[in-house]
């Protein structure tokens, strides 16, 4: 028989489980409000180019860069942080890239000339890559099993808060204020933020032989499998990011509208790349979740095309731009699911790994769509982006293939559903 419990014993153990819980909310809010900054600092300058070329006697092309140089230390700086993070804690790794972005953010108000704005910014893409990973991380040390998913989903959701919210206020301030405006508030709030991981994000022990383990990380997450699944993720994000990135600006010259205006197809821009991340998160567990990626990563090709080479009017250009926005973000769950599966006991190697396709593909939206956008126009950029996710597409058809142990959880599942 099993023991039973007092009556204190039992109080005290609710207790314990109330506490428990309160300090994982108390955790997860500054890791989410930090995934939110971090999205926030890699899309802010879409509604600033126009204003940072004319500051600082550049072209817009030029501008755009800025972009390419925060997704490019993105890149380096986030394939190192799973190992570093398993190594020498999360509590450590959390504290130094929210400070760092920070710096880069403060920094970039203060900027004097381009070449001065180019470090800052490198320094806040340094930054704001140390966090996604290092949060997952800390999400699977601390919260139980049962637990684990939600907390993970709600992360990647509240990433998009800084799409539908961060970036609109972002084009707001800069119209009202100025364009060191949202510099200076997101810089604010990120030591704010700081604060609050100082005192409710948990230490956890250094474990022997870590550093021991620090490359096979990387062998276990890097199958031939994995490095498919990260070169469609970065040819996707290719799509996004040059979409996302020279949008507010074809706007503003197309249409006249001013840096403000562009606020509003922004949020809803925001909204619909939630609404298809959420939607994503259902596909991901689906048999023919590949299937679907690609096809609509070819939807979403033709349709960026069409933004930037037919000149409609102004809200059906919007309209089609949320439209591909929002299925643009429903592969990233997906791909990101299939990353996780094939890592083994690497997972933040993995998910480090992963955000470093995001930013490489950053890069290519960025800097590749500044590039086309000086030599052919805006067309081009659309050009551009339609490459991008339809090779994305093939991609993930032709050389994509689900684990092993994920078939057989579909067939067992068809398996009961028959037997039922």
């Amino acid at each position: 028989m099993g023991r039973i419990y007092s009556e204190d014993e039992v109080r005290y153990m609710v207790g314990m489980m109330a506490q428990a819980h309160s300090a994982r909310i108390k955790m997860l809010l500054p890791l989410s409000a930090a995934f939110i900054l971090a999205r926030v600092v890699s899309l802010m300058l879409g509604p600033l180019l126009v204003d940072l070329a004319r500051e600082f006697d550049t072209s817009v092309a030029v501008t755009g860069q800025l972009a390419a140089a925060t997704f490019i230390a993105w890149g380096i700086v986030a394939p190192l942080v799973g190992p570093v993070s398993d190594t020498y804690g999360r509590r450590v790794v959390a504290l130094s890239g929210i400070l760092l972005m920070a710096v880069g953010l403060l920094g970039s108000a203060l900027a004097w000339d381009f070449p001065s704005l180019l470090v800052f910014r490198i320094v806040s893409g340094a930054g704001a890559a140390m966090i996604p990973p290092n949060s997952m991380a800390a999400i699977a040390d601390h919260f139980p099993p049962e637990q684990r998913g939600k907390a993970v989903g709600w992360l990647f959701s509240s990433s998009w808060i800084g799409v539908v919210v961060g970036v609109p206020l972002v084009a707001l301030a800069a119209g009202l204020g100025g364009w060191q405006v949202p510099f200076y508030g997101v810089g604010g709030l990120s030591l704010l933020v700081w604060v609050l991981l100082w005192k409710w994000l948990p230490r956890t022990p250094r474990q022997p032989g870590a550093s021991l383990a620090f490359l096979n990380r990387y062998r276990e997450a890097g199958s031939k499998e994995s490095w498919y699944v990260l070169g469609a993720n970065m040819l996707q994000q290719t799509a996004f990011f040059g979409l996302a990135s020279y949008l507010p600006a074809y706007l503003i010259q197309t249409y006249g509208l001013s840096v403000e205006e562009t606020a509003l197809p922004l949020a809803v821009m925001g909204a619909g790349a939630l609404a298809g991340s959420m939607a994503g998160g259902f596909v991901a567990g689906r048999p023919q979740r590949l299937a679907f990626t690609s096809l609509i990563l070819i939807s979403c090709g033709v349709g960026s095309g069409v933004v930037f080479n037919l000149v409609l009017s102004q809200w059906t250009t919007v309209g089609i731009a949320v439209a591909v926005t929002t299925f643009l973000a429903l592969p990233l769950p997906v791909l990101m699911t299939l990353m996780m599966e094939l890592a083994g006991r690497s997972k933040a190697t993995a998910t480090g790994m992963f955000s470093a396709s995001n930013q490489l593909g950053g890069v290519g939206g960025s800097s590749l769509g500044g590039l086309v956008l000086s030599l052919g126009g805006f067309p081009l950029v659309g050009v551009l982006c339609m490459s991008a996710a339809l090779v994305g597409a093939a991609v993930v058809r032709f050389s994509v293939r689900n684990p092993a142990e994920f078939t057989q959880q579909v067939v067992s599942q068809r398996a009961r559903s028959t037997g039922d």
